[in-house]
């Protein structure tokens, strides 16, 4: 048991240091390392903190449903409950809800090629207290992902791209987000009995984000600088099985590359996430 203990701690203490746009749940929906198709439902708890600049902290719980629909495929669900707090004030509420149809469209019985499509419905709300966008429990969009995922033990890929489709309406800045391209790669393995995986997640924002200029009469945009930064992530996932049916979670992350401008609330300082899942 000395190795799992020494890996706990490994991912305890680099969760202090991770930046994770894991906040979003479609870039990091696409590419998951999957479970055996069945029926699975599963709650999570995860807490963060932002850059210095902004000194946000956020707290959120995620329910999430994988459905079984045919011998290949499944849909998965996800929707937030988070609230965020600040210099300028706090907000919280429920926030947008995720859904992805994946897909197995080929194997051989040892590689398999998946295709994830899908999109995040803007049902959170991106105006409360009347604060800026990263305060907010919704990014006020409704985005559309599509993914393409390779997975060959103990290895797995996976390109994706989210297009993000309109203006949020919030108050303060009418945030547009650029669009994002992104890899993830990963490695798998077992100790003793529990499962674990390293990946690494690059997100590319290509375009820069536009809020309302607050110095400018009427509705005149300005692009925000820095916002189309390259973002690298190591993550570290570590499976504790309770039973055949049952098993908890535990995610860090650690940044490589991170993005500083904020302005969307997806950016953070640290994060670190613990979860529990059910087969039904």
């Amino acid at each position: 048991m000395k190795s799992i203990s020494v890996l706990f701690i490994f991912l305890c203490a680099a969760s202090f240091k991770a930046v994770s746009q894991c906040s979003d749940a479609g870039v990091c929906a696409i590419g998951k390392i999957s479970s055996p198709l069945q029926h699975r439902v599963g709650i999570s708890y995860n807490f963060g903190r932002s850059v210095k600049a902004d000194d946000l902290t956020f707290h959120s719980v995620n329910l999430q449903a994988t459905l079984r629909v045919l011998e290949d495929a499944n849909i998965i669900a996800s929707i937030p409950w988070s609230r965020q707090s600040g210099p300028l004030g706090n907000t919280s509420g429920i926030g947008d809800l995720s859904v992805f149809w994946s897909q197995q469209v080929w194997t051989d019985g040892v590689a398999n090629i998946g295709v994830e499509l899908g999109g995040k419905v803007a049902t959170g709300n991106d105006n409360a207290g009347g604060l800026p966008q990263a305060y907010q429990s919704g990014l006020g969009t409704n985005d559309l992902l599509a993914g393409v995922s390779y997975a060959q033990e103990p290895f797995n890929a996976a390109v994706g791209y989210q297009f993000s489709r309109g203006r949020s309406d919030n108050s303060v800045t009418l945030l547009r987000r650029g669009d994002d391209f992104f890899l993830r790669a990963g490695y798998s393995g077992e100790l003793e009995e529990f499962p674990y995986s390293f990946e690494a997640l690059a997100i590319k924002r290509v375009s820069e984000s536009s809020v309302l200029d607050s110095v400018s009469p009427g509705n005149t945009f300005v692009n925000v600088p820095g916002s189309d930064q390259f973002q690298v992530n190591l993550l570290g996932k570590l499976l504790w099985p309770l039973d055949a049916s049952k098993e908890v979670q535990l995610v860090a992350a650690v940044p490589v590359l991170q993005r500083k401008v904020n302005v969307d609330g997806l950016t953070r300082g640290f994060t670190v996430s613990l979860s529990l899942s059910f087969s039904l």
